[in-house]
């Protein structure tokens, strides 16, 4: 019995994770349109000077507080085409 219910959950959090990542790629669209779109949108100097003192990956989050709609793959994608 138990393990049913733990497959229920895990099935309603796979459905809630999916329903938010569509609604953030839906969102990524009608705010930036594409890719180019968003990075036009991004500071770069300020996100070199993060990079540069901090490392990736909090250039990264930098990304993703300045846009919270930006998906961690998007945020990585941005920070590993900048040039240096």
């Amino acid at each position: 019995m138990a393990g049913f219910i733990a497959a229920g959950i895990a099935i309603a959090i796979c459905v809630a994770g999916d329903r938010a990542a569509k609604r953030r790629e839906m969102v990524f669209r009608d705010r930036y349109g594409s890719f180019e779109g968003f990075r036009g949108q991004v500071d770069p100097e300020r996100i070199r000077g993060v990079r540069r003192r901090s490392g990736d990956v909090a250039a990264i989050k930098a990304v993703r507080e300045e846009h919270p709609c930006v998906s961690l793959v998007t945020a990585k994608r941005y920070v590993d085409e900048l040039p240096v």
